[in-house]
């Protein structure tokens, strides 16, 4: 991708509302055919799913925006070899702490896990706009904060709901159940 795109906060307005859209669709599928003992049953099939997806992701968007966006901020390593390696790391890390957090809350673990996910994309973003000064970078330039923080929760959200939901049809064509830990 060249490094002359434009972003709006319409663009980020319309996205995050598109998305939180197409998330409630997720959600209400998640809700209904998920119940709290199987999404306990998942652990292991969600951390390999993450760790793959943000892997994938990762090396797409990275090598696909890296003059438009990343190499604003990424030192140059990240954008030849590091994602391949930070990409599957984070998405570990992530599942790991999002499940072990929102096991405890065994009747309501889904909606648990997917605050933390929200949470987690706006601090993120929070981050990328003050610490790494994403708003200075030339395609963002005239982009509110607000929209893109905006955009960040839905965003993130909808990822995580097809990470479930690729653990549970993985758990599922394994044919085998896992005992709930604890």
């Amino acid at each position: 991708m060249q490094g002359n795109i434009q972003l709006t906060s319409e663009i980020f307005w319309v996205s995050a509302a598109v998305t939180a859209l197409i998330d409630a669709g997720l959600l209400f599928l998640i809700l209904r055919l998920i119940r709290p003992e199987r999404f306990l049953q998942i652990r292991v099939p969600m951390i390999i799913t993450a760790g793959v997806f943000w892997g994938i992701l990762g090396v797409l968007v990275v090598r696909s925006f890296w003059v438009a966006y990343y190499q604003y901020f990424y030192p140059r390593w990240m954008g030849d070899w590091g994602i391949f390696v930070f990409g599957p790391g984070i998405g570990i890390v992530l599942a790991v702490l999002f499940y072990w957090i929102a096991a405890r809350f065994r009747s309501r673990p889904i909606p648990v896990f997917l605050a933390l996910v929200g949470i987690e994309a706006f601090l993120e973003h929070l981050i990328g706009i003050y610490s790494f000064r994403i708003m200075d970078i030339p395609s963002f330039r005239g982009v509110s904060p607000l929209s893109v923080l905006a955009f960040s929760v839905p965003e993130y959200v909808c990822y995580w709901c097809v990470i479930i939901l690729m653990a549970v049809l993985i758990l599922a064509a394994a044919g085998r159940k896992t005992p709930i830990p604890y």
